[in-house]
């Protein structure tokens, strides 16, 4: 839409500082994405928003919207002018502001934005905290989600068409959800709000790799040590297997030893060094709350005789 829209006066305005009649720190206009020059009171239909704007020279100005800073610090230049761009800006009323690093603040320009807001997924992660993108697979069966939606109401997130979660979307239009406890096989993730469905979010989750310890050897004799088995060397290494890149520490009882990755194959090795002489019993305890079987070695080092 290109038309200019004035909305009501009626609306609150911030105040401005008691600096701003005396200083030259002032917006000086905004200029939407479509290119429209939005003046102060009016309605933009375009959520990207131009400043441009003056200060004292050779400092730094920082737009903000209901006094909370919108954006990073900008410089002005010698001649007293910035610029700052503002994108995806929410639906709602902002009272922008530009407050320099000398303390002045300018009068408020205020901007009510008018676009529907985009429901969508906007990334799924794993409890490692790492992303898992649309259409990837995962072992993982408790997810994050985080997505947009219209600000300050709610989204119902499903899976395969069937109501998981309903969470709230905040003034900013982002909304989360923590959904845990998902069976093996493909999960097709969608957002509702209203009359409308997000794109949908596909994921395979997989059975995980078993957890375990697979063999031992010492060190430096290279000697296999079965399970229960005793070596004369005070280092022993561990090989097993886990999830692609899980990881996790290597325990003796409670004591974490030797902090591991699995590769892209999911096999580790750990490699125990100074091992005291006594009996050792080994596990892998996973950052996915997993613990593998375990593996007990004994150490002696004395001559016995």
């Amino acid at each position: 839409m290109n038309e200019q829209v004035k909305f009501s006066a009626e609306q609150p305005r911030a105040q401005s500082s008691k600096h701003t009649k005396r200083t030259g720190t002032q917006i000086l206009t905004i200029i939407n994405g479509e290119g429209q020059n939005i003046e102060n009171g009016d309605v933009s239909y375009n959520a990207d928003l131009s400043f441009t704007g003056s200060a004292g020279p050779n400092q730094t100005a920082e737009i903000r919207d209901w006094g909370v800073p919108a954006h990073h610090p900008v410089s002005v230049d010698a001649s007293g002018h910035f610029s700052a761009l503002l994108l995806d800006q929410p639906p709602g009323l902002h009272d922008y502001s530009v407050r320099t690093s000398d303390g002045r603040e300018s009068s408020p320009w205020q901007v009510l934005v008018k676009v529907s807001a985009t429901l969508k997924i906007e990334s799924v992660r794993g409890p490692d905290g790492e992303p898992i993108e649309n259409g990837a697979s995962t072992t993982h069966n408790h997810l994050s989600f985080v997505g947009l939606g219209m600000p300050n109401q709610t989204v119902d997130l499903s899976d395969n068409g069937e109501r998981l979660q309903t969470v709230n979307v905040d003034s900013t239009g982002h909304w989360s959800a923590l959904v845990e406890g998902l069976p093996t096989g493909s999960h097709e993730f969608t957002a509702r709000q209203a009359d409308q469905e997000s794109a949908p979010w596909q994921i395979l989750l997989r059975k995980p790799a078993p957890l375990s310890i697979q063999f031992a050897f010492s060190k430096p004799g290279f000697q296999l040590i079965a399970d229960q088995g005793s070596t004369s060397d005070t280092a022993v290494t561990l090989v097993g297997t886990a999830n692609p890149f899980e990881r996790g520490w290597i325990v003796d009882y409670n004591s974490e030893l030797v902090y591991v990755a699995a590769d892209e194959n999911g096999v580790y090795n750990a490699t125990i060094e100074n091992l005291a002489e006594k009996f050792h019993t080994f596990r892998f305890k996973s950052d996915q709350d997993r613990v593998s079987n375990t593996w007990t070695v004994r150490v002696i080092t004395s001559r016995v005789g």
